[in-house]
């Protein structure tokens, strides 16, 4: 089954949002450290909108970009009070246009762009993570930020295998195991859900697979697309990462 199709029902039930949730709290110490101040700012695979609408809380005009329309009406009906302009696009490569009166293509830029949780684990090779570093870069102003977390080579090749995550509610069960594949370098990861319908119970079945990438690796595909990069943490922290933290922040700025 396509991921996030049917789970886009079920995943704030889940709290699967509360990782975004938090990051963007953690992106708000970021933006006072650094002195960032945005005005606007763009979602990346921004799901059931949850960290969009955590951003506007706190005043900042937003826009969400995702693949799956399943998880967009969640995120639209959510967000159905705010002035959120929602997209639906694909990573790695993405074009947000203005309107203009001629027909010029004019890309529509920010002062911060977000990616958060595995979104970006799920691009599976190099060509494609640089690809959307890309993308990224030319929708950010001049000076704009880009902020986002991934899960370490690490992370996906010895903490998700040495686990299973499960959970239940009183309609909803799920139970996620993740194998690791070597000969690909990444992870697949196998999530099983069931949800309670009537009197019966209906399972449904998503296939998820990611990467890790090394700091090295993404730090050098970052400056190649021409960020600085000014910040590189243990996620949730002002740390440097070690070999065995299970995920990563980055952040990193347009030159003006």
């Amino acid at each position: 089954m396509i991921p996030y199709n049917k789970f886009a029902g079920v995943y704030d039930k889940m709290e699967a949002d509360r990782h975004s949730i938090n990051m963007v709290k953690y992106t708000l110490r970021i933006m006072r450290r650094f002195g960032i101040e945005a005005q606007d700012g763009l979602d990346l695979c921004c799901g059931t909108g949850s960290a969009i609408e955590a951003f506007c809380d706190q005043g900042l005009t937003m826009s969400g970009l995702d693949r799956s329309r399943q998880m967009l009406k969640v995120a639209a009906e959510k967000l159905r009070s705010s002035k959120v302009q929602l997209y639906r696009k694909e990573l790695p490569r993405f074009e947000i246009l203005l309107r203009t009166r001629t027909a010029r293509k004019q890309l529509k830029r920010f002062d911060l762009v977000t990616c958060f949780y595995d979104s970006l684990n799920y691009l599976l090779t190099e060509r494609e993570l640089k690809a959307a570093f890309r993308s990224v870069y030319r929708h950010l102003r001049p000076g704009g930020w880009f902020v986002f977390d991934m899960n370490t080579p690490h992370g996906l090749r010895v903490i998700w295998p040495s686990q299973v995550f499960a959970g239940a509610e009183d309609d909803l069960a799920w139970v996620f195991r993740a194998e690791y594949d070597n000969m690909q370098e990444s992870v697949v990861l196998q999530a099983t859900f069931f949800v309670k319908s009537g009197r019966l119970w209906e399972r449904f079945d998503e296939t998820h697979t990611e990467r890790g990438y090394s700091d090295r690796t993404i730090r050098s595909l970052l400056r190649d697309v021409g960020f600085q990069v000014k910040g590189y943490y243990r996620c949730f922290t002002f740390d440097r990462p070690k070999a065995t933290n299970g995920r990563i922040c980055a952040v990193v700025q347009r030159p003006l």
